[in-house]
């Protein structure tokens, strides 16, 4: 049974070095390479849930029946389902790193706000709201627009600053 806690103990160090240095251990571990039906179950992640949920699994099966087989098979499941279960959550956590990030040309075409006036010859605020998100910009119009009027953007002159014009109710 000092085997299945060990085997346990090492599954939960591995976990902990999965999350702080997951790719870097992934890499020197040669596991990068493998890709089991387009899954994560062979990654840092995966070996740290089989590895743990065999151990601890086992150890309390082999405790309660006192079948070291028992223990074999149970921790050989458990582990299976962690090992499972790590490899999605891991697959889960990159892909949602891989969005697109907004860029300033994606806002064209959106309607905002004017939050500070915007002088017929200088740069006023707005604010637009895009995929979910609220941005401030600095903002160029050709007239003169006050603040709370209703504005779409034409054109981006810079990463922070875009050309607006007023949106017209038909």
């Amino acid at each position: 049974m000092t085997v299945f806690w060990i085997l346990g103990g090492i599954g939960i160090v591995l976990l902990i070095l999965a999350l702080t240095v997951g790719e870097v251990l992934d890499g020197m571990l040669g596991l990068d390479s493998f890709n089991i039906l387009d899954s994560d179950v062979v990654s840092t992640a995966g070996v740290a849930g089989l590895m743990g949920g065999f151990g601890f699994a086992g150890a309390v099966a082999t405790s309660l029946s006192d079948s070291v087989g028992v223990g074999v098979v149970v921790g050989v499941l458990v582990g299976a389902l962690l090992a499972w279960g790590a490899g999605r959550l891991t697959r889960l956590l990159r892909s949602q790193a891989n969005e697109v990030t907004h860029s300033t040309e994606s806002l064209i075409g959106a309607e905002g706000q004017v939050i500070t006036d915007i002088p017929s010859e200088g740069y006023g605020q707005v604010r637009i709201s895009s995929a979910g998100s609220q941005h401030v910009l600095n903002a160029r119009c050709p007239i003169e627009l006050n603040s709370g009027s209703r504005i779409w953007v034409s054109g981006v002159l810079s990463a922070t600053a875009v050309e607006v014009r007023p949106v017209t109710e038909c």
